[in-house]
């Protein structure tokens, strides 16, 4: 029923071999190129307790849906699950040949750091390795970029112990990412395992750790910590120092920082950066062992703690040390390298200044390192915050090709105030080349001058120079600027896939919200999902949303139900965008949440097992998805442009050479170029617009002499259904409403 594209149960564990080495770049050997595999799943499988209705009937029901994976059990309100209890899930799953990643409470949320950690794993694991029925695990959904490291760990140790069972993560959607915010550099050398106990550090008190540097690791980017950031207030600066020893005959790098009082998690992990505007970090040797230092500076309480550390020698390369006096336990610390493909740009100049008005533009020429793969992800400047909250200054920042101004690359929101202090962060998200010059502007349509805009008197960086009104800066002068390459998102998606060697990569982000919204974030998310599925060589994926959530009464609606049109959109901007797992969100309706005061609606099927509305349209879709996915499995995206008279956020337009181009280029379209094994060429021709079908036409060149579309009835390539003039070039066909087609070329 499933369709030949479907990858055997047996062969599943075969695609597993060779991801256990720890912190290896890329994925496993299942990629993003050619995987032979292609899914179609949802979330979550039937409710188990207090009903179980893990029936035959209930499962027979979602493989005739043409499903062959399904995720997680209901958990909340404590609900704990063991194997036992998973029986009948496990074994109805089976019958039906769905892929079932069983929810364990042993397992799920379990984050692996110690030799103890992984027997606890590996015991934990036993009876499913054992079960030839199972061959999905679900570890964790949306963990926090601060405990990634962790289920990283479980996830590699757990496919080295049960090559057979498949693992589930999903992360979070980048517009979380302010709350993720993983470190800026590339873990290289970890004791996160020393979290049993703690200490304070004061201003008669320092604490201490000895540490040796991995091999290959020539600079120490930064360091971070484990502090109950709760006990460490605005008044209290500490500072981390790198000694060449405990003799401490030699200061090598030292970063201070303020405490905030915050109670949220990831403050608990201040980072002590090393780097500096002419150093990527410290520069250490590989396998010497350096002495990191706490002091304070004896402000507010004159205490900070804890400071985690183990109750135990964790760390066998080196000691802690409390008051100058060595002890018999590690601190928690994590070092980091530089990540050489997210190398930022600072000019530091901030003695003068100028103002941008209505009248007065502001900008800055600089140059991409040529190790940078990754999108600009913003642009920071030092302007008076003080004279911005006013509200009705609108600054927008604007990246052109150069100070002429002859193309707009990408904008960034139009800030009323500051989203940072003195510091803003004009966000862009857009792709840059490496070793390229590009220009950034300021500019407001308020008649009111707004400043300063902080410059040097003299030119402070060497790849470009400073520009009021289009005219160059006198002397090469140079406005404070930085440019970030690479989002916290970002860092937290490579974290994940290096660490872990997970062959695959799944997120979720629902863009139909209350009313009649629509998320702008929806594609700015697929096109990071899909550049850092593909960077890793991984299959990656994300859920398509079922489901209305609304507080108790119904006053509030965060994500509306979806109708058939809406669903189709979702599904076809995703494979559009290459993915190659599609899970659903959701199946069974889940439980309220009520600490979030969520209730779940409109699902495909209802609390008791009873088939809804929703079943029948994901029903469709999942079959038409089928069909394609047995040629989509062996695909490779190699690119996705938008047209229309304006395009998404982050995405990119048509360029003037790619060989399809619409007839109309206002028309709401996107355009997906995949290549075979063989270098044969696909596209799939999309209506982004999920309100009205329409009718178009696209110009081909060079010409094919026939084109064939691949059958969402049978998965087969066919010669009906469209217009296509081999003498013009043109392809005219209809688009149902959100709807997406694919065109196979001729076989060079």
């Amino acid at each position: 029923m499933m369709g030949q594209w479907k990858t055997k149960r047996k062969a599943r564990g075969a695609l597993l071999i060779g991801i256990a080495l720890l912190l290896a770049v890329g994925g496993g050997s299942a990629s993003a190129s050619g995987t032979g595999e292609f899914h179609v799943g949802a979330f979550q499988q039937p409710m188990a307790k207090p009903v179980d209705y893990n029936t035959n009937a209930n499962w027979s029901n979602i493989a005739n849906a043409y499903l062959d994976r399904m995720v997680s059990i209901e958990t909340s309100g404590n609900v704990t699950y063991n194997k036992a209890e998973n029986e009948n899930g496990i074994a109805n799953s089976y019958s039906n040949d769905v892929q079932l990643f069983v929810t364990d409470s042993g397992l799920y949320n379990f984050q692996s750091y110690t030799p103890s950690d992984y027997a606890t794993l590996e015991s934990r694991l036993a009876p499913y390795k054992a079960d030839s029925r199972v061959s999905g695990i679900s570890f964790k959904d949306e963990p926090m970029g601060w405990h990634i490291e962790g289920y990283a760990n479980t996830i590699r140790r757990a496919k080295a112990f049960a090559p057979q069972l498949d693992a589930y993560i999903n992360l979070t959607p980048s517009f979380a990412e302010d709350h993720l915010q993983p470190k800026p550099g590339r873990l290289a050398l970890s004791n996160s395992g020393a979290q049993q106990s703690g200490t304070y550090v004061t201003s008669s008190q320092s604490l201490g750790q000895t540490v040796k540097i991995p091999a290959g690791m020539n600079v120490l980017h930064g360091v971070d910590l484990k502090i109950d950031m709760r006990q460490w207030s605005s008044s209290e600066t500490i500072t981390l120092k790198l000694w060449n020893s405990t003799a401490k005959t030699s200061l090598i790098a030292q970063k201070s920082l303020t405490g905030n009082g915050s109670a949220d998690e990831y403050w608990f992990y201040p980072y002590f950066e090393f780097k500096t505007t002419t150093s990527p970090g410290a520069a250490v040797t590989p396998g010497a062992t350096y002495y990191l230092e706490l002091t304070h500076n004896g402000g507010g309480d004159n205490s900070v703690g804890w400071v985690t550390h183990s109750t135990s020698n964790l760390y066998a390369d080196g000691t802690a040390y409390k008051g100058g006096v060595a002890q018999a336990y590690d601190l928690f610390f994590r070092l980091y390298n530089e990540r050489e493909n997210t190398r930022d740009i600072l000019s530091s100049g901030n003695v003068d200044g100028d103002y941008v008005s209505n009248t007065t533009r502001l900008g800055q020429t600089f140059t991409t390192p040529a190790t940078v793969n990754r999108r600009i992800h913003y642009i920071q400047l030092n302007m008076d915050a003080g004279q911005w909250s006013s509200g009705n200054q609108p600054i927008t920042l604007t990246l052109w090709d150069s100070p002429a101004r002859t193309k707009k690359i990408a904008s960034s929101d139009t800030y009323t105030s500051s989203n940072n202090g003195n510091y803003p962060l004009f966000k862009l998200y857009y792709p840059v080349q490496p070793n390229t010059s590009y220009y950034f502007e300021i500019t407001s349509s308020s008649a009111t001058p707004l400043g300063w805009v902080t410059k040097g008197t003299t030119s402070t960086y060497a790849g470009g120079q400073g520009y009021k009104n289009g005219t160059a800066l006198a002397s090469g002068i140079d406005y404070y600027f930085k440019v970030v390459f690479g989002s916290w998102y970002e860092n937290t998606i490579d974290d994940l896939l290096e660490i872990s060697g997970s062959d695959e990569l799944m997120f979720d982000n629902y863009p139909f919200l209350g009313g009649t919204g629509f998320d702008g974030s929806y594609f700015q998310n697929a096109e990071l999902i899909r550049e850092r599925g593909l960077a890793h060589d991984v299959r990656y994926g994300g859920f398509l949303q079922s489901t209305k959530i609304a507080n108790s009464d119904g006053s509030y609606v965060k994500y509306r139900g979806t109708n058939l049109s809406e669903k189709r959109f979702n599904v076809y901007t995703y494979l559009t965008y290459g993915f190659k797992n599609m899970y659903w969100f959701t199946y069974w309706q889940p439980k309220p949440v009520l600490g979030w005061n969520e209730y779940f609606s409109e699902t495909p099927v209802a609390l008791d097992g009873t088939l809804q509305p929703g079943y029948y349209d994901i029903q469709t879709l999942n079959r038409e998805m089928s069909n394609l996915g047995g040629t989509l499995k062996d695909l490779t995206s190699q690119a996705v442009y938008h047209s229309g008279s304006t395009i998404p956020k982050a995405t990119l337009s048509i360029p003037a050479t790619f060989f399809v181009q619409p007839a109309d280029p206002a028309q709401p379209l996107i355009e997906g170029y995949f290549t075979n094994g063989s270098g044969r060429k696909y596209v799939m021709l999309t209506n982004r617009d999920y309100v009205n079908s329409r009718t178009v036409s696209f110009n081909f060149n060079p010409k094919p002499a026939s084109l064939t579309e691949i059958s969402k009835t049978t998965g087969l390539e066919v010669g009906t259904g469209f217009t296509y003039n081999s003498a013009t070039g043109v392809l005219t066909i209809t688009l149902d409403k959100g709807e997406g087609r694919l065109f196979a070329l001729p076989t060079a």
